[in-house]
């Protein structure tokens, strides 16, 4: 007779590390104005239109009004000008809660997911929470290219999703069309592959491939969207997902009624209408991503070419020192160690004044370095 007591608790789960984003404001401990360029957000304030439509929302909050997410989803077919159907959209609580989902979907304990670091860390802590294996393929240090042979011979038949994020975060680079190309003609039948396009709506690269070509054309892959950073919609927690009318319906299956606040989906269908407020986020970040670049040649500092709406740079000194050092004079940045990275710093691009800010601080740093040497 076995007398060994059933543990309550799983044990991939008391070993699983939840996914921590970056510091808030709150958290940073100042009280004094702080320019915060360490999430990614979006450095402009939300557009009118969409705060109009929230607050006219705001009158009906006793009542649950969307059961489901279907607005919201014809919104988004229309947006992608009717390429796919509305089925074929996933709405969620953000980019976030959607790789949960998938994950919950695809993976059981002991089966393996492919990731390719330096990269996004929520893809590691939602596998293993689910028990899932983690294999890291990793992208080359000095241009973070991936190798699509290398990630192929990488899986078996325990491998059930594959993570891939362009523009990659914290490096800025994107996947070209002909490397997923071969991903995609390779990938056998019992693999999905996650694609992050989160930052899709910076790229101004035509080596570019969204997911939306590979799912036209009836191939496993997700593509994995956000309100959070093009749209300035960060704290709705909005997030989306496509595919093939096969892996939606089934992915769905897992979403829950009256899942995205009625608030929320009023904010995310205004943002999809207002196509100027996109314009002037990109237009913002492309010429202060520009601006930024000419003084670090100025400065001297190294960094990489970058199709997001932030820069990865090698700092003046050690990289927590110097994030403590800006976070003393007002400003947040984001070490990229957690990434799988260090040494390196991540900026968002913020506006001018936030910038200028920084620029200012960083030279004023590098000049203090230098004078106690």
């Amino acid at each position: 007779m076995d007398n060994t007591t059933p543990s309550l608790f799983k044990p991939h789960i008391l070993s699983g590390l939840p996914y921590k984003g970056g510091s808030t404001r709150e958290q940073s401990g100042k009280v004094r104005k702080i320019h915060k360029l360490s999430s990614n957000e979006c450095p402009i304030g939300p557009s009118p239109k969409i705060i109009k439509a929230i607050t006219a929302s705001l009158e009906m909050l006793h009542e649950y009004q969307h059961e489901d997410d279907s607005r919201l989803r014809t919104a988004l077919a229309g947006h992608y000008d009717w390429k796919l159907l509305p089925d074929q959209f996933l709405t969620a609580n953000s980019a976030l809660e959607l790789i949960e989902m998938i994950v919950r979907a695809f993976v059981e304990p002991g089966q393996e997911c492919i990731i390719s670091s330096p990269t996004f860390l929520a893809y590691k802590n939602f596998v293993e929470l689910q028990g899932g294996k983690v294999i890291d393929i990793p992208l080359d240090r000095e241009n973070f290219s991936l190798d699509p042979d290398e990630l192929l011979r990488a899986i078996t038949n325990k491998t059930r999703l594959i993570f891939i994020t362009s523009p990659n975060n914290p490096t800025g680079a994107i996947i070209p069309r002909k490397i997923l190309d071969r991903l995609m003609e390779s990938l056998p039948s019992h693999v999905v592959l996650v694609y992050d396009e989160v930052y899709r709506h910076f790229v101004r690269d035509r080596n570019y491939a969204v997911g939306l070509d590979y799912v036209k054309n009836s191939k496993q892959i997700i593509g994995l969207n956000s309100f959070s950073k093009a749209f300035g919609l960060a704290g709705l927690r909005v997030g989306y997902a496509y595919s093939t009318p096969e892996i939606t319906g089934y992915v769905s299956r897992l979403r829950r009624p009256f899942m995205i606040s009625v608030p929320a989906m009023e904010g995310a269908m205004a943002a999809l209408r207002d196509k100027q407020y996109l314009y002037n986020v990109q237009r913002v970040v492309r010429e202060e991503k520009n601006w930024i670049q000419d003084c670090f040649d100025d400065l001297g500092l190294f960094y990489w070419p970058s199709q997001g709406n932030f820069l990865l740079f090698v700092p003046p000194y050690e990289g927590e020192e110097f994030t403590a050092d800006l976070l003393s004079r007002g400003i947040m940045v984001r070490e990229t160690s957690v990434f799988g990275l260090p040494g390196c710093i991540r900026l968002s691009m913020g506006m001018r004044e936030a910038n200028s800010a920084f620029i200012t601080a960083t030279q004023k740093l590098m000049e203090w370095k230098q004078k106690v040497k």
